[in-house]
């Protein structure tokens, strides 16, 4: 594996190169004409953007040696253009000109960005340079491990896909090194080890995965035998699952045994979701369950969901249900919604009905006019806000303006409330002034108060000034106050004349 390491002295050794040419060039003027004949050739060839307008601006106060007003426009350009194709040469300057003002500490946070972020910037060299000078020595010789790491990493990708038999051989050799060496190459190893090794590598596979001390390279061994698909390998995953405790551990052997897809690795998930003795682990097994996405397993999510009275599972099962589009699935939580044991579940299910749009809409309002517990009816009026079909946007309107409990009108007041859009809060203006009763009407208030709606504002105005409630008009008040609205502190001020 000598081919494959570079070693630590290289690593000083350029890190000395690097540091010695920028001392030698950065305090001297030749240096900064230097770097300023750098910073002019690469605005040069740049178009003239509105985002290099800023970076042009930042270049004159570069060359006016105006550090802070420098800084202070590069700044700007990496605040205004995050994504920005040259935003590796605006964190460059902007460190540049806070070193210039020894402001050593900040100047260190935009180089350490560049060099971490973008690993092939024109301008990492530079930065990595102006870091040594910083004192950040060790940060430097941090991001080149990286690159040496992820240069070791193809290489043996490449060596796996050459000559198998020596790239096996490499990674035995790795699996005893010391993986601070190259942090991420050991899983990376395995991780191939499982794609291009084959039948053959199971045993070494399975020793990884039972006794490694890194819990990484255990749950990366884990995976790649659940690619394995044989059902040797997955007797060996049930026997790991049943010895070991860890948490961690027994979730990736699931997922590995529901991706073997082999006869006994499909009856363990089963068995562990039926009748498991871990509860969490019962819950990743049902959710495996549901991303199948066949017959069978709805039928077994379904028969789990009747013969189990544990109510974590069963609201896993409802969530399984959920996200399948499968109208038997969604004939179940239609019946949870309607009959659950419990209202916690029936509310539930009555939210997660609210997410398949259009097809479960008509049963939920039917189901709500039938409804008598008021809780199971609030669940309902979420339901309805969380749905995008106009129709029910208008059934809350329906019930906010009719002859409901009072209870009801005012939370859905309060789910209509919440959309915060120029129509529904010009319907919920209108109704204010034919409005009798006064719970709802201070309901009503309370969603003028939380909306950002020039109407609702303007509402409020009119309430402060002459509603014939006196506590009314010092709800609307404290409300325009909290806005920060201009026209609301505007109209505050004139009632103080």
């Amino acid at each position: 594996m000598k081919h494959l390491v570079t070693h630590r002295p290289h690593i000083r050794l350029v890190l000395t190169l690097v540091a010695t040419a920028f001392v030698i060039c950065a305090p001297s003027a030749h240096g900064f004409n230097q770097d300023l004949a750098k910073l002019n050739r690469f605005v040069q060839t740049k178009a003239n953007t509105a985002s290099m307008q800023i970076f042009r601006e930042g270049r004159d106060f570069i060359e006016a040696q105006n550090w802070q007003k420098a800084a202070e426009k590069f700044n700007d350009f990496i605040i205004a253009y995050p994504k920005d194709k040259d935003l590796d040469a605006a964190l460059y300057w902007y460190g540049y000109a806070l070193q210039k003002q020894d402001r050593k500490e900040e100047a260190v946070v935009p180089l350490l960005r560049l060099i971490n972020r973008f690993p092939n910037s024109t301008w990492r060299q530079d930065a990595q340079a102006l870091l040594v000078v910083l004192g950040q020595k060790a940060a430097v010789a941090q991001a080149l491990d990286r690159d040496n790491c992820e240069i070791k990493i193809l290489a043996l990708q490449s060596l796996f896909q050459a000559d198998k038999e020596r790239a096996i051989g490499i990674v035995t050799d790795a699996l005893r090194a010391n993986p601070s060496q190259c942090p991420g190459f050991q899983a990376a190893a395995v991780s191939m080890l499982g794609s291009y090794g084959g039948p053959r590598v199971a045993p070494m596979l399975l020793e990884i995965a039972r006794s490694n001390p890194d819990l990484k390279l255990r749950l990366t061994a884990i995976k790649r035998l659940g690619d394995q698909h044989s059902e040797q390998v997955t007797d060996d995953l049930i026997k790991l699952y049943d010895a070991d405790r860890t948490k961690e551990v027994r979730a990736q052997v699931l997922r590995a045994l529901v991706e073997s897809r082999t006869p006994r690795g499909s009856a363990k998930v089963l068995e562990i979701a039926r009748s498991g003795d871990d509860l969490a682990a019962r819950q990743v097994a049902i959710r495996y369950i549901g991303e199948l996405k066949d017959s069978a397993s709805l039928d077994e999510l379904i028969r789990i969901y009747d013969a189990d009275k544990t109510r974590e599972i069963r609201s896993q099962i409802i969530r399984a249900l959920a996200e399948r589009e499968d109208a038997r699935a969604r004939t179940k939580l239609f019946e949870i919604a309607r009959q659950g044991d419990t209202p916690e579940l029936r509310i539930e299910a009555i939210r997660r009905l609210g997410d398949h749009g259009r097809v479960a809409l008509d049963d939920l309002i039917q189901l709500y006019t039938g409804e008598t517990n008021l809780q199971i009816k609030q669940g309902l009026l979420r339901a309805f806000a969380d749905n995008n079909d106009p129709r029910a946007q208008t059934k809350l309107l329906d019930i906010a303006r009719g002859s409901d409990a009072i209870e009801l009108r005012g939370y859905a007041i309060r789910q209509l409330g919440e959309k915060d859009d120029e129509q529904t809060v010009s319907q919920l203006v209108s109704m204010y002034d034919s409005e009798q009763n006064q719970q709802v009407k201070m309901a009503l208030l309370r969603a003028f108060g939380d909306s950002r709606q020039k109407s609702a504002v303007h509402k409020l105005m009119t309430i402060a000034r002459n509603d014939p409630s006196v506590e009314f008009r010092k709800v609307a008040v404290m409300y325009l106050g909290q806005s920060k609205d201009p026209e609301a502190l505007k109209f505050l001020e004139d009632l103080l004349k």
